[in-house]
């Protein structure tokens, strides 16, 4: 844990703050044109061996394609690609003959918020994995076992980055990387030694995953029984690579070069922790860029585009880095021209790359998938292979991704090699590195103008995969001024939707009591304990239906005020609840698209009583973006179907933020409360996808009412009200600033400040 702060400001650093580089920019010059000294096939004799190097930057990177656009143009044909980080993935991809225009279109389509968020589609998991959403449960998961707390090795997963790697290199393998259409390096980091790893060959895609796995930020990536990470911390600007005369290297003649780095942050620009990481990362690649630059000979041509205001996370800028890339490369279009060939020879060289990259990869003989280390591996196999093995990458690929929305692997790839003949796809399903026992924690307060605080602790603690069925303990505990906790069982019945579940169930909360005007009067402390067992059937992705028999056992006590009232009270209720539960929100707490529903019904009888207490809950969501604002939908009943306060156990409450805004939290009680409300919010700021969604600006009109109130006995009108509100999606959860109005009693305006998920 005490490395935990560090490796969150690298993180950060790396991802906020522009990669640097030691040398500050200059004028570029003109230099003279080297001697040719080699052949290359499909090019014109005589003419100087050309090395492309392209370095890392993050999302600055995307200017290396501008650079190629005009090299093109300018018909200055590459013999030999090395590049780092994001100029890997460029380097590569364009090394692997996939045209210049289809790589743009890729770049400009991808949505790069969601790669590098990592997070799938919400609406698209399984609903076991949704339903703790609710909660206001932070964003990082923990892990805990007999050694321990657990620490992720990352923050964002890597599984949407890796499809999309597969998808661009088009499972290109070779055993060497000099037979790809473009002769082509990329670099990496030993993670454990600290030294260079350079790829010359083998699996395409997971080159370039290594070369751009920014520690703390990506997972890192095995290979051969190596640690590897981002090449920038070695040499993020790969100069040597191509100049080297080893055999099987390049030797290039003539070097163009692509610095995608920033000068280092200045004095007044080091302001927070953030700043200091970042500074930190930015001398240590700084270094060795400089080292690099130091190569560079007559005859070189060095291309820095202009990218300030641009970061490494800047990838919502495609086009706009992209032509930063095109506009650097206009000022040193005479000394380019010196590399260039007639319009025959250039044609010839397309040619000769294109029909190279036009050779078709060899589909997979042979499937294998290795093992795993706590998820059954039939249970793996079986969605893998499944009944007819996946005949195309896009099959496969799908099959990862319904294999990854179980929630219990960081990534599922695979790498390809020969053997014997073969094509060999071998599946690596790495299962959560924190798993299969899971630790989640959170808080949550409200503040407003009544002058009422409160302040919560939650805890969520899950034990998976308890027997080859999937078999799930899962434990809540919320400790503050209402305290709870619930303990659940849950088990399929084989590898069927069916399962069975028992729980058991105790709270303590208290229950604010007012007058007609507003005036607290007494505060009820009410104990709870109960138990339920029963079954249900999974709805897949959609939700589930469960249908349990329970018992509850309640006690209440005057806690405040309340002279002259009995200070003790206890019943108990038994019967059978209906539970149906449909959930598509992309976003609970901060919806775009999708509608939610959950239908809760209870019979059973009170003790000492002849009548039937009937209880119902039902909420229900719509959400709908439009242009720029997002419209949400709320529709809520929670009460005795009969209104009757004698059939509820516990009198159900309205009002706060949100519910009713303008009155004071549960400020009216009666035996049914309902609900109705519209939010308009628009993203006014996005954060980085580790940070939050972003801010917002919103507001929302409601209506409330109550059934059977406790003191009068009567209902209230429908109550309007509404809010205004600033929002900001955090780590921690939703954090609102507002201020609400209800016209209620000649009018109330009420002032909130809360963190937390609000239903």
């Amino acid at each position: 844990m005490k490395r935990l702060i560090p490796t969150l400001c690298t993180a950060l650093a790396v991802i906020c703050a522009p990669t640097a580089q030691s040398a500050p920019k200059s004028a570029p010059k003109a230099l003279p044109k080297a001697e040719a000294t080699s052949k290359v096939a499909a090019a014109p004799a005589k003419r100087p061996r050309v090395g492309l190097v392209l370095g890392g930057g993050g999302a600055r990177g995307l200017a290396h394609v501008g650079v190629l656009e005009q090299l093109e143009r300018l018909h200055v044909p590459i013999d030999c690609i090395a590049g780092t980080s994001a100029g890997a993935l460029i380097g590569g991809i364009y090394a692997s003959g996939m045209p210049l225009p289809e790589i743009r279109r890729r770049l400009e389509d991808a949505d790069w918020d969601k790669l590098i968020a990592g997070s799938p589609d919400r609406r698209n998991l399984p609903y076991l994995r949704k339903k703790d959403d609710y909660q206001n449960l932070a964003a990082m998961t923990f892990g805990v076992d007999e050694d321990g707390l657990k620490v992720p090795r990352s923050v964002v997963g890597s599984q949407l980055i890796d499809r999309f790697l597969r998808e661009m290199t088009r499972d290109i393998y070779r055993e060497s990387f000099n037979d790809l259409p473009i002769p082509f390096e990329a670099v990496a980091t030993d993670l454990e030694r600290g030294d260079m790893r350079v790829f010359k060959g083998g699996d395409l895609a997971i080159a370039l995953r290594a070369s751009m796995a920014v520690p703390g930020v990506f997972d890192v990536v095995s290979d051969n029984g190596r640690l590897l990470v981002d090449g920038m911390f070695v040499r993020n600007l790969p100069i040597e690579n191509l100049k080297e005369k080893t055999p099987g290297s390049c030797a290039a003649d003539v070097v163009i070069v692509v610095d995608v780095g920033t000068p280092m942050l200045k004095p007044d620009e080091i302001r927070t922790f953030v700043d200091v990481a970042a500074q930190a990362m930015n001398i240590a690649t700084g270094r060795n860029v400089l080292e690099q630059r130091k190569l560079l000979a007559p005859g070189d041509v060095l291309i820095e585009p202009d990218l300030e205001g641009y970061s490494p996370a800047s990838f919502t800028s495609v086009k706009d880095i992209i032509e930063r890339g095109s506009a650097a490369t206009l000022p040193l279009e005479a000394q380019l021209a010196t590399l260039a060939v007639d319009d025959s020879a250039y044609r010839a060289w397309l040619a000769g790359i294109a029909t190279r990259a036009s050779e078709s990869q060899k589909p997979y003989d042979r499937l294998e998938v290795a093992q795993t280390r706590f998820v059954p591996p039939d249970r793996v196999e079986g969605v893998i292979t499944g009944k007819t093995p996946p005949a195309t990458q896009e099959q496969l690929l799908e099959r990862f991704d319904s294999l990854y929305d179980t929630g219990d692997f960081d990534s599922i790839n695979y790498r390809l090699h020969d053997a014997g003949g073969q094509q060999v796809a071998t599946v690596t399903p790495l299962e959560r590195s924190v798993g299969p026992n899971y630790l989640r924690m959170g808080i949550d307060f409200k503040l407003d103008t009544y002058r009422t605080a409160t302040i919560s602790f939650l805890g969520n603690y899950q034990m998976t995969w308890l027997n080859r069925w999937g078999a799930q303990w899962r434990n809540d505990l919320r400790l503050g001024a209402d305290s709870s906790l619930r303990s659940e069982i849950y088990q399929p019945i084989g590898h069927s939707p069916t399962f069975v579940v028992g729980g058991v169930w105790w709270g303590s909360s208290s229950l604010p009591l007012f007058d007609a005007e507003g005036n607290r009067l007494f505060e009820i402390g009410v104990n709870r304990r109960g138990a339920e067992v029963g079954g249900g059937y999974g709805l897949g992705r959609y939700g589930e239906f469960r249908l349990t028999a329970f018992s509850e056992h309640v006690e209440g006590e005057v806690l405040t005020g309340g002279i002259g009232v009995s200070t003790n009270a206890a019943t108990r209720l038994y019967g059978g609840r209906a539970q149906l539960v449909i959930d598509q929100l992309d976003n609970p707490k901060w919806p775009r698209h999708g509608y939610f529903l959950r239908a809760d019904y209870a019979a059973g009888h009170i003790k000492d009583q002849d009548d039937l207490a009937q209880l119902v809950e039902v909420d229900g969501d719509l959400a709908g973006t439009f242009g720029t604002f997002t419209v949400r939908s709320t529709a809520r009943v929670r009460g005795s179907l009969d209104q009757r306060l004698s059939t509820v156990p516990i009198p159900y409450q309205l009002g706060g933020f949100l519910q009713v805004s303008g009155m004071q939290t549960n400020e009216l009680t009666g035996a049914r409360t309902a609900l109705g409300r519209v939010m308009a919010y628009k993203q006014i700021s996005s954060l980085l996808p580790q940070l939050g969604s972003g801010i917002y600006v919103g507001g929302s009109l409601e209506a409330g009412k109550v059934w059977n109130q406790i003191f009068t006995g009567t209902n209230t009108k429908i109550i309007p009200a509404g809010s205004a509100y600033l929002g900001v999606d955090t780590l921690l959860g939703p954090l609102y600033l507002g201020a609400g109005w209800a016209d209620y009693n000649g009018g109330k305006w009420a002032g909130y400040l809360y963190l937390g998920y609000t239903n």
